[in-house]
């Protein structure tokens, strides 16, 4: 009897430390998956700073904004030459990306019925004079931000939309929220039919 009270005992011991393991498991888990989620918001931003700093390389931020020349000239594309700020450029940046910066539907590919996704991502601006490649690599950064936000890769991007901005410090940066639209497609398994498989 003994031995049987003392066997139960070690069962149900047994049992509960399978069970907070378990517990413990699944705790792990779920916090990993919003570590990952944190981090894949940590990395689009990341991507769209690292963007920026490489134009800042070429730029001069002056304390008085007014020794810029403004002179950007463009080709609804790219910024062709002259220099100028991303503040009073925001709207023609956001223009441009839509232009040229959105993803055509492959040769072997339809769009899956009208199916949508947006992502948000953020923009610091900072109102320091670029020269023309400096401001067209920044809107090459942006796509890459955009691209890296996609839900999954079956996802296009067909549209950008500046829907606002803040300060965020009284001495900036400006950070600047673009609303992304992708949508899905499907393609057929075969891209090139002209290629044979080995």
């Amino acid at each position: 009897m003994e031995k049987r009270k003392t066997l139960n005992k070690v069962k149900y011991s047994f049992l509960i430390v399978c069970v907070c393991i378990g517990a413990f498991l699944i705790t792990s888990c779920e916090q990993e998956e919003e570590l990952k989620i944190e981090k894949l918001e940590e990395n689009a931003e990341e991507i769209t700073t690292k963007g920026l700093e490489q134009g800042e390389e070429a730029g001069v931020c002056y304390v008085g904004r007014a020794s810029c020349s403004d002179n950007l000239t463009n080709d609804g594309c790219d910024f062709t030459s002259g220099n100028g700020r991303d503040m009073p450029n925001q709207y023609l940046m956001v223009d441009m990306l839509n232009n040229c910066r959105r993803e055509s539907l492959p040769s072997n590919c339809n769009w899956w019925s009208n199916i949508t996704q947006t992502r948000v991502i953020k923009i610091d601006l900072n109102n320091c004079c670029y020269p023309a490649s400096a401001m067209t690599g920044r809107l090459d950064a942006w796509k890459d931000a955009a691209m890296y936000a996609r839900p999954n890769s079956s996802y296009l991007i067909t549209n950008y939309e500046r829907i606002g901005g803040f300060m965020v410090t009284v001495y900036g940066p400006y950070r600047m929220s673009i609303r992304v639209t992708y949508r899905k497609k499907i393609c057929s398994a075969v891209a090139n039919p002209d290629v044979i498989k080995k």
